[in-house]
């Protein structure tokens, strides 16, 4: 679900490739990945993996990716590298856009919605294994005190508020009765929000992927090839990154916006194999994923304000996973309990 039309054509491709890399282009396809612009590029010899960022990525946060990846591959942690140019950069820029030129590693790719359930204990052992491996890893602290101290639910209902007025003048829009009730709901989620505050407190916070889940993995049969995507990289509580991780990759989550709290518990004792977690993480765990995703709008103004090409697919995520907020919310306590029995 690319964010940002593509700036690159093919012989744009082609003459980024011969001029820092020396690569000639035979072909290019592109690939539905993520929401940046993502490419395979073949030499005729081998295939590579272009991404081109969207204009609000930063030089530095790329830069910072390549060499996370550079520690990853060398803790054993199955990942891809970044190609350098002539100039021995990880980067090169083209108008307002960044890119880069990665391996491409062959193997199975799942989309966010079709990873097979049998593959789930992979992933949860996998993101203790990264964990494990990052533990000692610097990197920009996301979720900090000072992000939660600055956290306004009247402020959050106003934005939502502006949302809910442009969508009620949409009379025809089939839409517009779900995005407002949608919308009604995350007003009431972020005032409950203020309470959910302390659930941050004693919480562990780790060197993470920053969006981990099943499609940023590539699988050899059940091994796991490569984690892919590193570009939200950051130190953020544990708890956030394993309950959004489930979420997102297990089949009954992404199909009937139902949490089977006995398949978390599973996903979490997996993860738990490689990596500890405390009594604070557990009670959090549903109160770390409500808080953050009370105060997402994502998918809501990219339909409402933009003219993106996937904006009905945006709107489409933004609804499932405003369901899975209620969802988690009715089964917050019972979460918490059953986590506790795993320690």
């Amino acid at each position: 679900m690319a964010l940002e039309k593509s700036v690159l054509t093919d012989t744009i491709i082609s003459d980024l490739l011969l001029k820092h890399y020396g690569i000639y282009f035979v072909s290019a396809q592109r690939l539905e990945l993520g929401t940046a612009n993502c490419y395979r590029v073949f030499d005729g010899n081998k295939f590579y993996f272009l991404k081109e960022f969207q204009s609000s990525f930063l030089e530095n946060d790329v830069i910072r990716e390549a060499e996370l990846l550079e520690f990853l591959v060398k803790s054993d942690i199955p990942t891809t590298r970044f190609y350098k140019t002539f100039q021995n950069e990880y980067v090169i820029k083209y108008e307002d856009r960044l890119i880069c030129l990665e391996e491409y590693v062959e193997g199975q790719a799942y989309n966010y919605d079709d990873l097979p359930c049998h593959l789930l204990p992979q992933v949860g052992r996998m993101l203790g294994k990264l964990h494990y491996a990052l533990r000692n890893y610097s990197l920009p602290i996301d979720m900090s005190d000072d992000w939660l101290k600055s956290f306004s639910s009247e402020n959050v209902i106003k934005e939502y508020d502006s949302l809910i007025e442009i969508a009620k003048g949409r009379y025809n829009d089939k839409y517009v009765s779900q995005i407002i009730e949608d919308l009604e709901y995350k007003k009431q989620l972020a005032v409950r929000c203020e309470a959910y505050k302390k659930y941050y407190n004693g919480i562990t916070y780790c060197a993470t992927h920053g969006d981990y889940q099943g499609c940023q993995i590539i699988f050899n049969g059940e091994d796991v090839k490569a984690i892919i995507d590193f570009s939200s990289a950051a130190t953020l509580p544990v708890a956030w990154e394993i309950m959004r991780s489930y979420v997102q990759s297990s089949e009954q989550c992404r199909m009937d916006a139902k949490i089977d709290i006995g398949g978390f518990c599973s996903y979490v004792n997996e993860y738990m194999k490689y990596s500890n977690l405390t009594k604070a993480d557990m009670i959090s765990m549903p109160y770390v994923y409500l808080f953050q995703l009370a105060r997402s709008k994502y998918g809501y103004p990219q339909y409402l304000k933009t003219d993106s090409p996937d904006k009905d697919k945006l709107l489409e995520f933004a609804f499932w996973r405003t369901q899975m907020c209620r969802e988690v919310e009715q089964k917050a306590s019972i979460i918490s309990n059953e986590l506790l029995k795993l320690l």
